[in-house]
């Protein structure tokens, strides 16, 4: 099948990009790793002027540190996320990045281009909720900060503007004793798409058993990504036991949103509690070593 006309540029930096950006607008489309592009492109449903791909530009890619957090370049690939090692309670986002497609699909698969496409089921949206993670935007002549938690508007929309390019990923650096996970549910073991999936991230008090801070994220239960706040919530200063766990996964199940557009919003809830409380138990146990 044969592409709309576009003209390529590929920018050698991020500020090449932005000025590319700032001319074009929304004229113009971004390639990362082009797993959601090249179909949009071939279905016709986008005919963008301008192509305008991202993969010379250094700054976008890999991962590091600091005392704050850790920050990853948008362009960072599932399959390098998934191999990665992000501490106990960061493993979560390896878990979700590992389920991603197929081995072909994460090796071109990035993390801007999973978050930016905005769907519900996107697996690595999730984590990066219950991390408290935050994206650096940038256009030509400036840069913004925006809560993963304020980031998604509906199906398929997010804040960015059509002159903005995500540049980084930054996750806060979290107390000792925290742990995560992430459970996902669907038809197949690979190639995949999520009709269910779950993050948590819990931190421990000192005597290794208290719940002093939590996060559960849920994703393809609602139109975006979301946090079950209530659940996480009611753990807060309980303990890790495998009551207060299922406790937690009712009320997730009680706050999420499925609107039965794959299975039915019963068979969601059910399963988002079951996996609700596989993740706590998996959070734990990392939260634990």
């Amino acid at each position: 099948m044969l592409l709309p006309k576009f003209d390529y540029n590929a920018p050698s930096d991020l500020e090449e990009a932005c000025q590319i950006m700032a001319n074009y607008g929304d004229q113009a489309k971004l390639l990362a790793g082009g797993t959601d592009l090249l179909i949009a492109l071939q279905k016709k449903s986008i005919a963008p002027a301008q192509i305008v791909a991202l993969d010379r530009i250094e700054d976008l890619e890999g991962g590091w540190g600091d005392e704050d957090g850790f920050f990853l370049g948008s362009r960072t690939t599932a399959a390098e996320i998934a191999e990665s090692d992000y501490g106990p309670a960061g493993q979560a986002l390896a878990q979700a990045a590992s389920q991603i497609g197929s081995p072909l699909i994460r090796n071109l698969a990035t993390i801007g281009g999973n978050l930016a496409t905005a769907m519900p089921a996107a697996d690595m949206a999730p984590p990066l909720l219950a991390l408290q993670a935050s994206i650096v935007l940038q256009k030509y002549g400036s840069r913004r900060e925006v809560a993963i938690s304020d980031f998604f508007v509906a199906p398929g929309e997010q804040v960015m503007s059509a002159e903005e390019i995500m540049s980084l990923i930054f996750i806060p650096e979290l107390p000792a004793g925290s742990g995560g996970a992430f459970e996902k549910l669907g038809v197949r073991k690979a190639l995949e798409r999520s009709i269910i999936s779950v993050a948590a991230v819990i931190s421990l008090n000192d005597d290794g058993k208290t719940i002093n801070q939590a996060r559960i994220a849920l994703g393809a239960v609602a139109p975006t990504p979301m946090l079950a706040v209530n659940a996480a919530a009611g753990l807060c200063g309980k303990k890790a036991t495998a009551k207060n766990f299922t406790e937690a996964g009712k009320t997730a199940a009680q706050e999420a949103q499925p609107r039965g557009l794959r299975t039915s919003a019963l068979y969601s809830r059910l399963m988002v509690e079951t996996l609700t409380v596989r993740a706590l138990n998996r959070a734990f146990d990392a939260a634990s070593q």
